[in-house]
């Protein structure tokens, strides 16, 4: 019997590049679902660090002090550009993208502007890239890692970040790249982990004011990014997830008694 790859649409894959680096590594978290809909934190959810260390797969064993090592977050569930699909409570081409975060600032709360996207064309070119991107989990992988040389792929052309091991904007959707770098010391405790470097978490609804769409909210939350919540991964590998302040989906969530 067939096996099947550890990749749906709509999971959530962090990615992971050096700059000089000759691998590309690959984590995939789950459903996007999950962190959209979690109200408590999510601590320890993976644990990535004897690969990150890896002297060959990964990084070495300092990858945590490593300014030239960057990672990112993404994913989708499809580019539909029908304003009803509506796959686990989210539109079509809906994103789930990170954003650095910059600054220490409050568990639980984003540091940084946010995602907003000017128009419905940008929103599917973001969902087309993703989903390049994720392809790669889900042809190449049978585990929750994938290890892919950046020469031999590509996938440095797809997802977040730059080989260069700088700010892209290779999703020309997000204005300087959706990626943080390591390096900088600890950056904080969250969630009793005590985190090396962190990412926002936005959600990014692809609904229009067309007629027939998905109502959502007033309107004024279309293709502007809602903050979830926080990836952290600890010096040891470990990958948690900071639930952010929000309200409750109102796709999935029941309606009044």
């Amino acid at each position: 019997m067939a096996q099947t790859p550890h990749y749906a649409p709509g999971d959530i894959v962090l990615y992971f590049q050096q700059f000089g680096g000759s691998n590309t590594v690959a984590l995939n978290v789950g459903a996007a679902t999950a962190f959209r809909d979690t109200t408590v934190n999510l601590i320890n959810i993976a644990n990535i660090g004897s690969l990150l260390s890896d002297g060959t797969l990964g990084f070495g064993a300092a990858w945590f002090d490593t300014s030239s090592l960057w990672w990112g977050a993404a994913g989708v569930f499809n580019s539909s550009t029908s304003t009803t699909t509506v796959t686990n409570g989210d539109p079509g081409r809906t994103l789930y993208v990170s954003q650095a975060r910059p600054t220490l600032g409050t568990e639980g709360s984003a540091t940084g502007s946010g995602w907003s996207i000017g128009s419905n064309g940008s929103m599917t070119t973001g969902a087309s890239n993703i989903i390049q991107q994720d392809n790669r989990m889900k042809t190449q992988s049978l585990t929750t890692t994938l290890v892919e040389g950046t020469s031999a792929s590509n996938i440095d052309n797809q997802n977040p970040f730059n080989i260069g091991g700088t700010p892209t904007t290779a999703f020309g959707i997000f204005p300087g790249g959706v990626e943080a770098a390591f390096g900088a010391g600890s950056f904080g405790t969250f969630g009793g982990q005590s985190a090396e470097s962190a990412l926002d978490l936005y959600r990014i609804l692809a609904v229009t004011t067309a007629p027939g769409q998905v109502a959502i909210g007033d309107g004024s939350d279309l293709r502007n990014g809602t903050y979830e919540g926080s990836f952290v991964i600890s010096q040891t590998g470990d990958v948690s997830f900071i639930v952010g302040a929000k309200s409750v989906n109102p796709l999935t969530s029941p309606p009044p008694a």
